[in-house]
């Protein structure tokens, strides 16, 4: 019984040598460049590409099932145009671990690989026809996946590492090009369950939009691929060039990221130096299908001016022409992307500068859902007061409404920043409750509805000093040279308190309610200022009261109850003055100064309303 038992021992080692020794002729005496010609042909009849192998191929089968192929170009189908090149790639299979069912790479690498990727102008890639044969097939039934209801291969990858690589892209349609070279790439182990480190670096040029950066990207990575999560930690992502619109660009991003692909979920946690800024933020993201966006961000500052393209100024000495005729370009206005848009979040920046406007402590809750966003509540400082407010967007119907209160604002360093407008001062509230839509901003304003109010007080309009007009008028009339001689002083009228409400409809504002009142005299009016068509048409009426106090002084005490009144009329940027002089002398003969002047102006009135036309500037 031994015996036999012993001999067949024999021979089963005696075939086991001679396998092996099979498989070692075979893997010494099998040349894989012979196949080079037929490789290409199939490629060639399969793709409509032409496959070109210009360096050995290398076939290893013990211990590591391997290959290596090196000097590979493909080109465009049907054409001779290089689609992808490959200086060398390499990756080797333990032969003994996927006899068990694990696949246990020992590395993968890959150099040199460059590739042209082309979009043209219908939306196609040049590289869709490579993928056409897997989308006609059909999907594998999970048995057939698994070989047959097996365990699916395990993998278990040492390394990757790509160098030396480049791809450039070019978008037919839009005119868009990007360029990447020089890209390195590496990890540690790959596995259904491992860690380790990677790292990335590229440089990257960009046409329409303009970018020439370079990008470092370091980090720890975690994997857990029967449960679905993957965790990246100690992120490291530094960019440094030129791009969006800064010749400097330096960008430097800290945090981590992770997924849960169970749960379809997605969050981080980065903070970033950009500029002059420093932002924080946290968000995180559920629901791949339809996702909820959830958002925490704080910025020390935020200088939105330095990002924005700088407005075109007219040539000094050309002179202005005049708008041609027929509908002007007008600004589009698009709420529809906040249609599917689910997301909640908080927002904070300590100082932020936009179109001018200087703010603090920005705060701002933000809501959308439904095709609505809410920027509400918000506030922030500013101008030595407060504002606070809230903003809804609604993509139905393209609606904005504002409601916004302004409370103990300088009104005079707000026209400075925003308007380019020195003209007046004061301090005081603002109330604006409006709303307007439409698909263009020109069409916005001349739908703008609702109503606003300012309050102001201890103010001065700049550039024009009613007391000093009336008493060279007094002195015109009949004064002294005294009287005429008094009248150097600054060019402003100084009001203590100004009021006015107005209802607006169809983006013209009405106003009725005009009251500024000062030691010297009260000024009211009313009229519309259209703010779609940018015009105004207004009147106001300045009457000097008896006082003995501020501009003018008792001097003036003899003008008391006469008044002054202005048409504003024309487009905001050429405003025209129009005072009803021959009112202003009817008026003046009403005034305690009548008695003097009556005889004056019954003799000499053409003469007279010259007269104020000079003193009143027109």
């Amino acid at each position: 019984m031994r015996k036999p038992l012993k001999y067949g021992l024999l021979g089963l080692g005696g075939l086991l040598v001679l396998a092996i020794g099979g498989v070692a002729v075979f893997a010494m005496t099998f040349d894989p460049n012979k196949y080079k010609g037929q490789i290409a042909a199939a490629v060639k009849e399969k793709t409509g590409r032409t496959l070109k192998l210009g360096g050995d191929l290398q076939v290893a089968i013990w211990p590591s099932l391997g290959a290596k192929v090196a000097g590979v170009t493909l080109s465009e189908k049907d054409g001779t145009t290089e689609f992808l090149s490959l200086e060398s790639a390499q990756v080797s299979v333990a032969v003994m671990p996927l006899l068990r069912g694990a696949a246990v790479v020992d590395g993968v690498r890959v150099s040199g690989l460059k590739a042209n990727v082309v979009k043209d102008k219908q939306g196609k890639f040049n590289f869709d026809d490579l993928l056409e044969g897997d989308a006609k097939k059909p999907a594998p039934k999970p048995e057939e996946k698994s070989g047959g209801g097996g365990a699916p291969v395990a993998f278990d990858i040492g390394s990757v590492k790509v160098e030396r690589s480049a791809v450039s892209y070019r978008d037919l349609g839009t005119g868009r090009e990007i360029a990447i070279s020089g890209f390195e790439f590496s990890t540690g182990r790959v596995a259904e369950q491992a860690s380790g480190k990677l790292k990335l670096a590229a440089q990257a040029k960009a046409r329409n939009p303009d970018l020439d950066a370079k990008v470092d990207l370091g980090a720890d990575y975690k994997l857990d691929m029967p449960a679905k999560r993957y965790d990246l930690s100690n992120l490291d992502l530094k960019v440094s060039g030129s791009g969006a619109g800064k010749k400097n660009l330096a960008l430097a991003v800290a945090g981590a990221l992770s997924a849960d692909l169970a749960k379809e979920s997605v969050a981080g946690d980065l903070s970033t130096k950009f500029d002059e800024s420093t932002i924080k933020a946290k968000f995180g993201l559920v629901k791949f299908a339809a996702p909820a966006y959830t958002f925490d961000v704080d910025i020390d500052k935020l200088n939105l001016d330095r990002y924005m393209p700088a407005e075109e100024k007219p040539a000094a000495k050309e002179p202005s022409k005049p708008a041609p005729a027929g509908k002007q370009a007008e600004t589009p206005v698009d709420l529809s992307a906040l249609k599917g848009l689910n997301a909640n979040g908080k927002l904070h920046v300590g100082a932020l500068q936009v179109r001018g406007l200087k703010l603090a402590d920005v705060r701002a809750d933000v809501k959308a859902a439904n095709g609505r966003a809410d920027i509400a509540p918000h506030s922030a400082n500013l101008y030595e007061g407060k504002v606070a407010g809230a903003l809804s967007l609604n993509a139905d119907g393209n609606r904005i409404t504002l409601k916004e209160d302004l409370t103990g604002i300088a009104i005079g360093p707000l026209l400075r920043d925003v308007a380019q407008k020195d003209m007046l001062e004061g301090k005081g509230n603002i109330a604006l409750d409006v709303n307007a839509a439409g698909p263009t901003v020109e069409a916005m304003k001349k739908a703008l509805a609702g109503t606003a109010r300012v309050q102001l007080k201890d103010g001065a309009y700049k550039g024009f000093n009613l007391g000093e007009a009336l008493r060279k008028a007094k002195a015109a009339l009949g004064g002294s040279r005294e009287e005429k001689a008094a009248a150097a002083e600054t060019k402003q009228t100084d009001f203590s308190e100004m009021s006015a409400s107005f209802a607006i409809k169809n983006g013209v504002a009405h106003n009725e309610d005009l009251d500024v009142k000062a030691p010297l005299f009260r000024v009211a009016g009313k009229g519309d200022v259209d703010i779609g068509n940018s015009r105004l048409d207004y009147t106001t009426k300045a009457t000097v009261v008896g006082t003995s106090k501020g501009q003018g002084g008792a001097e003036l005490e003899q003008l008391s109850g006469l008044t002054v009144p202005v048409r504003l009329s024309g487009p905001f940027d050429a405003i025209k003055y129009d005072v009803q002089y021959g009112a202003v002398a009817s008026d003046l003969a009403k005034s305690k100064a009548g008695g003097q002047v009556k005889e004056q102006l019954e003799k000499n009135r053409d003469k007279i309303e010259d007269r104020l036309k000079g003193l009143l500037g027109r």
